[in-house]
């Protein structure tokens, strides 16, 4: 975690500081990496650090090999040209300055842009919010900046200053979110659509605007686009240093969105918050189911599969089931996870993934979850019906206590079926009283009437196969189902009628259960 949010600088971060207070200051970037540690003397004969900056004077470098490893060099007078090789990093002082000033600048400097990170670096480690990490950005900036989500759905803005974008209040939400007109003008300009693909820290020119931004696209471990954070150029010229801290901040503002916990992220609250509503019973106009799925680029006759899964492997916690959310919706494309207590509900859009039910079979494996899928739908107003479907799949997982990591409510229905009606009525009661008769026969006549019906029937009347099941000659079949028909009525042609075949595999099924 200490590595994770750990801020190393780079000597343009140095440069950017010092360069106001110093004329004839000047920088030659080379490879200038974010590694440095500290500031450091040069002493003779010693080898030069990669993760210090090291102060020297330059007339020493004379008799000192230029080495292949990077090196960053904060020097008094002109560096040997052979130093300046685009390699090595070197920020170059007018000769009569006194090293001990560059030490106490350095070591200002230092200390400026440490007491930033430590602040974020407390916020973090408490599990502070993105708002808290951006209002203590804007003094280290000196420009207001903001976050917005994947949906340009405002998370955080700490100052706005005119120029900026006029948020407006999403009604349905109650988030602030970018003006139809200003999105409009975003979907049709080049440079912008050139921008939701970058990884790095960037400039975005103020043609749009009218003034410059330092943008940062947040993207998760997985690579899904998550938001931006923006630095607008609005109180103080941009320096090019401000390209790795705006880095750093990004990836702490991505560390505590994946952090504070699945439903925290404010700008996705709402849509779970209806699901939640859904999933109990409560009724959304449909142009308010629309527009809230429309977040996740949903439409509502897409074809869906619920799940319902318990977190109770893990402890069955609220952070627990938020985690296994995170995680969900980060491994399994087009997917929704929201949960109450440990259990959980996901909602995946097919026409996003066809390949869910190995990427579900993985997740369970590894948290040695059971899980219940619904049948496939395309209503999404009726998920609370399909939210059922899957609760009792996973019920009718937990009670066959098998190999299997799921069921989907088709491999229970029948089962559910069956159970309702013994509900109203003893088994006995329930099933082909033909069945019933046969079953009695055979316990006082010491037969196999009643298996040998059963076969004959899930057969689909087949004599051969029957015969060669039960393993009897097919003479001896004929006059076992006359046999039937004479104790039941029943005869080839009844058990060939649709109603009365349902009925009669329902009442083995029945049977067969009772047994097991």
């Amino acid at each position: 975690m200490d590595e994770e949010i750990r801020f190393l600088l780079n000597l343009q971060l140095l440069a950017d500081e010092i360069e106001e207070s110093v004329p004839g200051l000047r920088f030659y970037a080379g490879k200038d990496e974010q590694c440095l540690e500290g500031i450091c003397f040069y002493l003779p004969g010693m080898e030069l650090p990669s993760r210090y900056a090291c102060i020297v004077r330059a007339e020493e470098l004379k008799t000192v090999p230029v080495p292949d490893r990077h090196c960053s060099l904060v020097a008094a007078g002109p560096v040997p040209e052979e130093w300046k090789n685009g390699f090595h990093t070197i920020l170059e002082f007018p000769e009569n300055t006194d090293p001990m000033r560059l030490m106490n600048l350095c070591q200002e400097a230092f200390h400026r842009h440490r007491a930033w990170a430590e602040s974020l670096r407390n916020i973090v480690m408490r599990e502070g919010s993105v708002d808290e990490l951006c209002a203590a950005s804007y003094p280290y900036f000196q420009n207001p900046l903001f976050v917005h989500d994947a949906q340009l759905h405002v998370i955080s803005c700490p100052v706005w200053r005119e120029g900026m974008i006029a948020w407006e209040k999403d009604e349905l939400t109650g988030l602030m979110i970018t003006p139809l007109e200003e999105l409009n003008e975003l979907k049709t300009d080049k440079e912008y659509l050139s921008t939701l693909t970058t990884k790095k820290a960037q400039i975005f020119s103020a043609e749009l605007r009218g003034y410059r931004d330092i943008y940062v696209n947040i993207w998760d471990p997985h690579g899904r686009y998550e938001g931006r954070l923006v630095i607008c150029e609005l109180e103080h010229p941009l320096k090019p240093g401000q390209f790795a801290a705006a880095e750093y901040l990004a990836g702490l503002i991505r560390l505590t969105m994946s952090r504070r916990g699945h439903r925290e992220k404010t700008y996705k609250k709402t849509l779970y918050q209806m699901i939640d509503g859904m999933i109990r019973g409560k009724e959304f106009s449909p142009p308010e189911v629309e527009k809230r799925i429309a977040q996740c680029r949903w439409k509502m006759g897409d074809p869906y599969v619920c799940i319902r899964m318990d977190a109770e492997e893990w402890e069955g916690s609220p952070s627990s089931s938020a985690s296994v959310c995170s995680y969900v919706e980060a491994k399994v494309a087009g997917s929704l996870a929201c949960y109450d207590s440990n259990r959980i509900c996901i909602i995946i859009n097919l026409s996003m993934n066809d390949h869910y039910t190995s990427d579900i079979a993985g997740i369970l494996r590894d948290g040695l979850f059971k899980a219940g899928f619904s049948s496939v739908f395309h209503e999404f107003a009726r998920l609370s019906h399909y939210y059922r479907q899957a609760s009792l799949a996973l019920e009718y997982c937990r009670k066959r206590n098998d190999t299997r990591w799921y069921y989907t409510f088709g491999d229970i229905a029948v089962d559910y079926i069956a159970d309702l009606g013994c509900t109203e009525f003893a088994p006995e009661e329930l099933c082909a009283a033909e069945l019933m008769r046969l079953r009695k026969y055979d316990a006082d006549n010491k037969t196999e009437l009643y298996k040998t019906l059963c076969t004959y029937i899930l057969n689909e009347r087949n004599t051969v196969a029957t015969s060669s099941q039960l393993y009897v000659g097919r003479s001896t079949l004929f006059y076992r189902l006359r046999k039937i028909k004479e104790i039941t009525g029943l005869d080839a042609a009844d058990m060939s009628e649709p109603v009365k075949n349902l009925y009669l595999r329902l009442s083995i099924f029945i049977m067969e259960r009772i047994k097991k």
